[in-house]
């Protein structure tokens, strides 16, 4: 079996096809490879596959508009996929909306073809290719959504989407919204020795939640480090913690369900941060309070399209959001092109308080690529390093040697790992309007976006 795959990797001709009846020999020329080489043969075989896809969707679309499924009495070609590939009804109409749209957006269609997106992605643009009330409107963002599919990463085209379809389709989401909470609802069920609780309701009431559960989880972490270092004295990083994260986290669910938080970080009102434009902020003010509010103008178009989420990307409907201005508390965030919050001017070793939240505000998942780390143990790590202020033999005060500052322009979140890895490895962390970039010492980038 022969695959039309060309890796600079695997072979010194570009041109050659990738011989996939010799799979050791694939491997054995894959084992030698590392950092950026490994990654580009690893990408190689991965565009070959998104390739396919977009010709498998063609032949899907000509089975589609030709009626030749009828021939062997399928009902539609739905049920067409289903039995040739022997799949589930749910990935055989996945097949078909992934054809639908991609004879419907050429641009897409192209860009599937070029191996530059992938099947979520496609997923994400199925989503709003299939909502009914905002299809004749995906055509007109076409170049736009591709343009952010291409250049950010998924976590962040999630969220671009979100705003899209909260912009194309406000009734629609406020209907969701509703919904959400009005089947709210909370089971708990014994399953043998055990027993499980599941909760279901709105976005922004289950970031609140989350936000809660996160401070307990973190003050109970600040207990087994506490208790280790009674146990242990000076070794105590040697041995482990008593409890797991996961065991953390329940117990600090447990702690907040029987009001026995204590006096730590948990007992404070929750804060959630919304985030939202002038423009958002308009529209939906003037829903909320129906014609009256004519004088705030029209609220047009935004350049970074509807934006009205938490800062985990959880869609916050628009009439939360007035009732949030009108009784919360609203602070301007002024952001530069690339999403980072202004400097905070703040001088000082560690980020901490306002300097800490204002680069969390910019992203609160650590930065690296693929990793989904997220709550309050993240780490701020300086960009540049920061070297403190040394005194010269005049007794002046001169500047570190690296000269990184505390501020929001030279910071990242990370977690823990990766802010060791960053330092040990010698990796350059920058942030462009398309995120973050991630250089090895030999100049090539760590999961590079096209």
């Amino acid at each position: 079996m022969f695959c039309a795959a060309s890796s600079d990797s695997f072979f010194d001709e570009p041109d050659r096809a990738l011989d996939l009846s010799d799979v050791d020999a694939v491997l054995t020329g894959f084992r030698g490879l590392r950092g950026s080489d490994r990654d580009s043969a690893f990408m190689g075989v991965e565009r070959e596959i998104r390739r396919l896809h977009a010709l498998q969707a063609a032949l899907v679309h000509e089975v589609a508009v030709s009626g030749s499924f009828v021939d062997d009495a399928h009902h539609n070609v739905t049920s067409w996929v289903q039995a040739v590939t022997n799949s589930a009804r749910s990935t055989a109409i996945h097949h078909a909306q992934v054809a639908k749209l991609l004879a419907e957006l050429p641009l897409v269609a192209a860009a599937v073809a070029a191996g530059d997106i992938g099947d979520d992605q496609l997923r994400l643009l199925v989503g709003l290719h299939t909502n009914p009330r905002c299809r004749r409107m995906i055509a007109d963002s076409e170049e736009l959504l591709l343009e952010h599919a291409k250049g950010l990463r998924l976590r962040e085209f999630r969220v671009v989407c979100q705003r899209w379809l909260a912009h194309a389709d406000p009734d629609g989401a406020h209907k969701d919204h509703e919904t959400s909470r009005e089947n709210r609802s909370v089971t708990s069920s014994n399953r043998g020795a055990g027993h499980e609780f599941r909760a279901h309701g709105d976005a922004l009431t289950g970031d609140i939640l989350t936000e809660i559960i996160d401070r307990q989880t973190a003050i109970e972490l600040e207990h087994d480090i506490a208790w280790r270092s009674a146990q242990y004295g000076d070794r105590a990083n040697e041995y482990p913690l008593p409890r797991t994260t996961k065991q953390r986290r329940y117990d600090a669910f447990i702690a907040v369900m029987t009001n026995n938080a204590g006096s730590g970080g948990a007992s404070e009102t929750p804060l959630v941060n919304i985030f939202t434009n002038e423009n958002t902020l308009r529209y939906a003010i003037r829903n909320y309070f129906g014609n009256d509010t004519d004088d705030l103008g029209d609220p047009g178009m935004s350049e970074r399209l509807w934006m009205c989420h938490t800062a985990n990307g959880a869609p916050v409907d628009a009439h939360d959001l007035v009732i949030a201005a009108l009784i919360g508390r609203v602070r301007k965030v002024v952001t530069d092109a690339t999403g980072r919050v202004i400097d905070l001017g703040r001088k000082q070793r560690l980020f901490t308080g306002a300097a800490r939240e204002a680069v969390l505000l910019s992203g609160n998942r650590c930065c690296w690529p693929g990793c989904e780390h997220t709550g309050p143990f993240l780490h701020i790590d300086h960009l540049t390093p920061w070297t403190g202020p040394t005194r010269d033999r005049g007794g002046g005060r001169n500047k570190g040697q690296n000269g990184g500052e505390t501020n929001t322009l030279n910071g990242a979140p990370m977690c823990a790992t990766h802010n060791r890895r960053k330092h040990t490895d010698h990796i350059t962390v920058t942030r462009t309007e398309t995120g973050w970039h991630h250089h090895r010492p030999n100049g090539t980038e760590i999961a590079p976006r096209t």
